[in-house]
């Protein structure tokens, strides 16, 4: 099956093909460490990661499933969830503060200049709808995209 794979990343090939060669030569030193039917690659399933994890692995799958299989055979995939959840959880960082900026919730007396009416529950239920949007965006902007 691996040999009929088209590869579309070179790269991505390469390190496949590397990972094989170490897996074949480790075989052969400690044969009783490894089946014959060990893999070069961890193999992932939506089950196997929650979270931001799981959502990128989920739109990699359905909107480029080739590029899912290359990842997770190059045994970059792992690496690449963890990079998205970092650059997902900083994104929404950035919108949370702009959004918290926008409408007057950095502190009490934002607030009360710009809302005199606004009381500590409407701050409170504002911030976290702020967290949320921020949220939402983050994930549409970064695990949503290439």
């Amino acid at each position: 099956m691996m040999d009929e794979m088209t590869w579309t990343d070179p790269q991505l090939k390469a390190r496949y093909e590397e990972n094989s060669r170490k897996l074949e030569r480790l075989k052969e030193t400690l044969p009783n460490l490894y089946s014959e039917d060990a893999l070069p690659y961890k193999v992932f399933t939506t089950n196997s990661v929650h979270g931001i994890q799981r959502m990128r692995l989920i739109w990699l799958k359905e909107h480029h499933p080739q590029r899912f299989r290359e990842m997770m055979m190059a045994n970059v995939l792992e690496e690449h969830l963890r990079d998205i959840e970092t650059r997902t959880r900083e994104r929404q960082a950035q919108i949370m503060d702009q959004l918290m900026e926008s409408r007057h919730l950095l502190n009490r007396t934002d607030c009360l200049k710009a809302a005199p009416q606004l009381t500590d529950l409407d701050r409170l239920n504002g911030m976290n709808e702020a967290q949320s949007e921020s949220m939402s965006m983050a994930i549409h902007e970064v695990v949503e995209s290439f």
